[in-house]
């Protein structure tokens, strides 16, 4: 028997044939599906620590050509109050279905964690969680051109963003106006994709992006990869009517 102690988020709990499930885990290394044994059972020890949105320590047990073995473990942080906002919960369920796109390192572990904690305090989630995404956009290498028009190359003049067209677009690029954006909305997207990791925090007391933001940016990954997400669809029809230009 081989056993690793690991830390990890509790993407998703799946039922497993009669009382077992399947928990996927994102990790600092690797995003993990562990088999869970018993734990439909409410008189099950290892019940709590299956809970998405979960922040756990656990200890599992790995075998060639078979799921790894969850065997115990403990709960360090249940973010629940995600689950009781429809909204905020499909948003995360988004993001879940997401990550296993972007770089699985520590930071980004850390990153998604952080989100998870700022929707549970109602604190700027949703900017987080577009920085999640940003780091998807990046790793995935279909950055937005935010630092000149797409089309032209010119630096003034810029007024839209476009999902198809890839990037910024300016008035003479753009003569019917679609997807105008405000200067404040340009600057917000230009810093978003400039900011370093290092300095996340700062750009979270600078910015509060919203459900809107959030929908542009997993559309763009949508877009650019060819992904029909389901979570994403019923989160933009839960939605108030957003205007994505593509």
């Amino acid at each position: 028997m081989t056993t690793r102690d690991i830390d990890a988020l509790v993407l998703k709990n799946e039922e497993y044939r009669e009382k077992d499930a399947i928990i996927t885990v994102l990790t600092s290394q690797e995003i993990l599906r562990i088999r869970a044994r018993g734990v439909q059972s409410l008189q099950s020890k290892n019940r709590v620590i299956c809970q998405p949105y979960s922040w756990v320590h656990i200890t599992i047990d790995e075998k060639a050509n078979r799921f790894p073995l969850l065997l115990y473990g403990t709960t360090k942080r249940y973010y629940f109050h995600i689950l009781e906002d429809l909204e905020i919960q499909t948003t995360c369920q988004v993001l879940n279905d997401l990550v296993h796109l972007g770089p699985i390192h520590t930071s980004f572990m850390n990153l998604v964690n952080t989100c998870w904690q700022a929707f549970h305090t109602h604190t700027n989630g949703y900017t987080y969680a577009c920085l999640c995404l940003k780091e998807i956009i990046h790793y995935q290498g279909i950055d937005p051109c935010v630092d000149h028009c797409v089309k032209c190359e010119r630096t003034d003049h810029i007024e839209a963003l476009s999902i198809k067209q890839g990037g910024f677009l300016c008035s003479y690029c753009n003569p019917s106006h679609v997807g105008k954006k405000s200067k404040a909305d340009l600057i917000q997207i230009h810093s978003l994709f400039h900011v370093q990791p290092t300095a996340y925090a700062s750009f979270c007391e600078l910015y509060t992006l919203t459900l809107s933001d959030f929908i542009q940016w997993a559309s763009w990954i949508g877009y650019h990869l060819n992904l029909k997400l389901p979570s994403l669809r019923f989160l933009t029809s839960i939605s108030d009517e957003i205007g994505i230009y593509y």
